[in-house]
């Protein structure tokens, strides 16, 4: 079943349109100076919210697998890691990544369908 939340992009993409609109729209309902120039802000600082992506930082997180998440963005680091290293011509540090992606692979495989957070130590 489909949340009836609306994604961050989407949130970004409504607020980015709405401040247009708000501008445009002054330009024809609004004849008061003052009044334009409030509302030409407030249009200006709704596109840049949704143009920046700030939207995302009130909205909760929507994510279930977040420890599958982190693990996947730890290994798309390996991947830069291998990248660079074989680039450079380490092979030493070629195989020491190939090494650390079996693991996060199997990491990965532990944490799959696991929808809490580990307990924080300390």
């Amino acid at each position: 079943m489909r949340s009836l939340v609306p994604s961050r992009s989407t949130v970004n993409k409504i607020l980015a349109l709405a401040g247009i609109v708000i501008i445009f729209v002054q330009l024809v309902l609004i004849a008061e100076t003052r009044l334009q120039v409030i509302v030409v802000l407030l249009g200006i600082l709704l596109n840049q919210i949704g143009t920046w992506g700030l939207a995302g930082h009130v909205m909760p997180e929507r994510r279930k697998y977040l420890q599958l998440r982190s693990e996947v963005d730890r290994f798309l680091g390996l991947v830069r890691r291998l990248n660079t290293d074989a680039v450079s011509g380490y092979d030493a540090g070629v195989d020491e990544a190939k090494a650390a992606m079996h693991q996060s692979v199997d990491r990965m495989a532990s944490v799959a369908g696991v929808t809490e957070t580990p307990e924080r130590e300390g």
